[in-house]
């Protein structure tokens, strides 16, 4: 076949699928009259001879002809690779569906009748071509109907809670132990490797206020935890420094101490090279603290002084909008960070100065001031409504077009329930959630449903993320699911 055979048989297998698509769009998914086609008759074969298209991946919409699949969806099922297919409509001599998870190998199948008149199967002489792809799942957790499952650690299949807003971060020593700050709870720890939940630190450790955000020194052998006291007063403990057990582990017995003390702190990220940089969104403060200060002091059994006024931190700037939250995330370069204002649906950006060793004053660099809405966009072009957490992800795209920058940002986007990314170049994307076909069948963006990342999976109000090179795998805490999701490739075990 030449070339323009070939591409005349593209174009017009194209307008078959089209025209095919279009019958089927054109009724509801629940209209089983059929008009004039014919009802499925017993005494005929079922046979499928031909599926279009002939690769893809979850979520793919596929058509699928054959003849006597009758005009009832009730009587109908379909399936790819051994995995039941959802199946939108039938009319006769076609079918319309979607391409199941994990239909690995590929067998399309179509069984028609009941137990009344019998039932019929044919299977299609090729296969399917299952492509795996990065899809949403579950790790752990779970909601009943009425929300009341509570907290509980343990393994996967049982533990339950991640109600509260909250951050997550993976200990710099070991990938497979990922911790969470609840805002008003603990700070729990996932066990990956041994698949087990468990509380390390409880909120009482830090005089029982609101833990806001988590990180390690870059040595990996303290954790920095912010804390948000709102007493009107620059004597609040802020920022802690928590020292490693000997064992490896973090716990409530873990020596802690007061690193910075200011109020209404709500973030606190390290420098790759060690300094401290919090916040309070009193008058929307950023503060610089020079770790090694702190080391040097202590190691030389000094006594460190936490409070503004010794002098021992100082205020860089603040940001355009006093009295709300934001939190600050380092690019893994650190010649820039992110400020990501939540109540106010934008995102800054905030270069570093090689001289001064000091973040310079901000600009937006996504959303809009005071504008919460879901628009895909450049700059300020782009709509927000309360981004949370993000976490830099290196793009290999990138890295083959030798780019500076090659790490995109990837966060929540809390109350659009979904998780998006922001390039170097200041692009917004959506990247998974608010599921079309799902989100088309209840009117809602929001939901748990696993799967392809834009077409059927959904959050509830996701906070924390984190990511994992290795494994090339996201784990997302959505918290009005009360679950850990996660974006990976597709498994055969997820």
């Amino acid at each position: 076949m030449n070339r323009f055979d070939l591409k005349v048989s593209r174009y017009l297998l194209g307008i078959l699928l089209a025209l095919v698509s279009l019958s089927f769009f054109g009724c509801s998914d629940n209209n089983n009259s059929g008009g004039d086609v014919v009802a499925y008759d017993p005494s005929k074969a079922v046979s499928i001879s031909d599926f279009i298209p002939k690769d893809g991946g979850v979520g793919q919409r596929l058509v699928v002809l054959g003849d006597n699949f009758g005009n009832d969806t009730s009587k109908v099922k379909v399936f790819v690779g051994g995995k039941r297919a959802v199946l939108i409509n039938v009319k006769g001599n076609a079918l319309y569906c979607y391409v199941p998870s994990q239909a690995y190998t590929g067998e399309v199948q179509v069984t028609v009748g009941d137990s009344l008149v019998g039932t019929q199967t044919a299977i299609a002489d090729s296969i399917f071509h299952y492509q795996r792809k990065m899809v949403v799942g579950t790790l752990v957790g779970y909601r009943n109907e009425r929300d009341d499952q509570g907290w509980k650690d343990g393994p996967f299949e049982t533990a339950s809670g991640f109600r509260n807003d909250g951050c997550l971060k993976f200990d710099p020593t070991d990938h497979d132990k990922l911790y969470v700050v609840f805002d008003g709870a603990d700070i729990q720890l996932i066990d990956l490797k041994s698949r087990f939940v468990k509380t390390i630190i409880s909120k009482s450790s830090f005089d029982d206020k609101r833990l806001r955000s988590l990180d390690f020194t870059p040595d990996g052998k303290y954790m920095i935890v912010a804390t948000d006291r709102d007493d009107r007063q620059n004597q609040s403990p802020s920022v802690w420094i928590v020292t490693r057990n000997e064992d490896g582990t973090f716990s409530n017995g873990s020596s802690r101490q007061i690193l910075a003390a200011y109020k209404q702190c709500n973030g606190a990220s390290l420098h790759p090279n060690g300094e401290l940089y919090f916040n309070s969104y009193e008058n929307g403060q950023v503060f610089r603290m020079d770790m090694q200060n702190y080391f040097n002091t202590v190691n030389n059994g000094g006594t460190w002084k936490p409070n503004f006024v010794d002098g021992n931190f100082k205020m860089l700037f603040t940001i355009q909008d006093t009295g709300w939250e934001f939190q600050i995330d380092i690019h893994p370069s650190g010649k820039y960070a992110y400020i990501v204002v939540l109540n106010q649906h934008y995102i800054l950006r905030t270069d570093y100065n090689d001289a001064t060793h000091e973040f310079a004053p901000p600009y937006i660099v996504a959303g809009q001031m005071k504008t919460a809405g879901w628009v895909d966009g450049v700059g300020t072009s782009a709509q927000l409504n309360r981004p949370y957490q993000g976490t830099f992800v290196k793009n290999p795209e990138y890295v083959k077009e030798g780019r500076e920058d090659v790490y995109d940002f990837y966060f929540c986007d809390n109350q659009n329930h979904c998780v998006r990314y922001l390039t170097p170049d200041g692009i917004v994307r959506t990247y998974a959630g608010r599921g079309s076909s799902t989100a088309a069948a209840d009117n809602n963006v929001w939901g748990t449903d696993d799967g392809d990342l834009r077409k059927v999976a959904r959050f509830r109000d996701p906070t924390g993320i984190a990511y994992d090179e290795r494994t090339n795998t996201f784990y997302i805490l959505d918290t009005v699911g009360r679950k850990i999701r996660t974006i990976s490739m597709e498994k055969e075990q997820q």
